[in-house]
């Protein structure tokens, strides 16, 4: 889908959403989906192409009544907009376009004293206000990291190789993951406190007003799910030491090697706990 360039749609998107001309419209960095930053005389707004595996009516649904909930909880969500016949998406070119409301905010800075105290306190605020009463329709749908889907990826890596010592590696992963499913996917996870889960937190898609939060972008893995998964996210991308900085719109940046930080992770848990209890089950 990035291949195409889409910008030219862009202004019959704003059209179709009542949003008027737009005095300005630039491509917006990522690691997946195309999306613009453009002004109208309406307002800022962000242009979004939604992944084709997102972009079901049920699942679009679900994170637009989840996104209303958040907002009015006064958590710093952008507000899906709707065309005058109240659709949420507009499809041209096999592809569907949203548009969400443009909130700033600076990049992440672990600098920032009290920034990995914040990132659990928002946390901890954002699974609170969702914990209950869940939007209707929860779609389910499997993770790219889902034991079901790894399993798949590994059986067809091993029957490709002819390597002996590539298939022996192999191999021993397959069996690592066999015992997660069995230890971890089909008893203990299943056990976790549930609530609704951002599902892709990371600082490619938080925006921050010193140690604050300002923005939380990207929605298409909202599910529900054990909040424990955010929380690694949590600790794993924000409470971790690295080689080098982060960049944001790479995702080779995002899944660099990490080392913990214990100090870092402590604050991050602490902020969580500050609003709500962890629990083992």
């Amino acid at each position: 889908m990035s291949a195409i360039d889409f910008t030219p749609i862009v202004p019959e998107v704003l059209a179709a959403f009542g949003l008027g001309s737009a005095r300005s419209i630039n491509v917006l960095g990522g690691t997946a989906t195309p999306k613009w930053d453009v002004t109208t005389e309406h307002g800022r707004f962000v242009v979004r192409i939604r992944p084709p595996e997102f972009a079901a009516s049920d699942r679009t649904a679900f994170t637009y009544q989840t996104l209303l909930r958040l907002a009015a909880a006064g958590l710093p969500v952008p507000r899906p907009q709707s065309t005058p016949s109240g659709e949420t998406g507009l499809s041209r070119n096999d592809a569907t376009f949203e548009v969400l409301t443009w909130i700033d905010g600076d990049s992440w800075s672990a600098d920032v004293v009290g920034a990995t105290h914040g990132i659990g306190v928002f946390l901890a605020r954002f699974h609170t206000v969702l914990a209950h009463d869940h939007p209707k329709d929860n779609p389910e749908q499997l993770r790219e990291d889902h034991p079901d889907r790894l399993q798949a990826i590994l059986d067809s890596l091993i029957a490709r190789t002819d390597d002996a010592v590539a298939k022996q590696q192999l191999e021993k992963i397959k069996a690592l993951l066999v015992q997660g499913r069995r230890e971890l996917e089909s008893s203990l996870y299943p056990s976790l406190p549930r609530t609704v889960i951002h599902g892709d937190f990371h600082p490619g898609n938080v925006r921050f007003h010193g140690a604050d939060v300002a923005a939380l972008y990207d929605f298409d893995y909202l599910a529900v799910q054990a909040r424990a998964r955010d929380i690694v996210d949590a600790l794993m991308f924000f409470a971790s030491d690295r080689s080098t900085p982060y960049e944001p719109d790479h995702i080779r940046s995002l899944t660099q090697p990490f080392i913990p930080n214990f100090e870092a992770s402590q604050a991050v848990l602490s902020g969580y706990q500050s609003i709500t209890p962890l629990t083992g089950w």
